[in-house]
């Protein structure tokens, strides 16, 4: 398959999409972050910034926060290419919210009331 180019669709900064720059890097991606009240480092590794997110959520679940954010900014991502859909960080928080609450459908028991909680407090 040869693309056009292989530049982020998400930002306008003429940068090739890795999965650092499509997940952690990007302007977009920073924000859909942020709207979850994360801030990362840049100059750190990868898995030094998911710590950071770890640290900054201080929650047992942190970690379905992390994969469903990562997801929506990929959906994000292809929705652009392939449906023509401009990307907007409140999209993504919307796709987040409704993957979220189906997720809180499968949790264990222990973990649904501060899931919901933290929803309730963060968005």
């Amino acid at each position: 398959m040869d693309l056009p180019s292989y530049n982020c669709v998400l930002c306008h900064h003429n940068k090739i999409e890795t999965l650092f720059h499509l997940l952690l890097e990007c302007p977009f991606a920073q924000e859909c972050w942020i709207q979850l009240g994360l801030f990362s480092d840049l100059q750190l590794e990868p898995f030094s910034i998911l710590s950071t997110f770890k640290t900054q959520l201080q929650v047992p679940f942190f970690m379905e926060i992390i994969i469903i954010m990562s997801w929506c900014i990929w959906m994000a991502r292809n929705d652009s290419i392939f449906r023509a859909i401009p990307p907007t960080t409140q999209g993504a928080i919307t796709r987040f919210k409704t993957i979220y609450s189906l997720v809180l459908h499968r949790v264990k028991e222990v973990w649904k009331q501060p899931m919901v909680e933290w929803l309730d407090q963060m968005l």
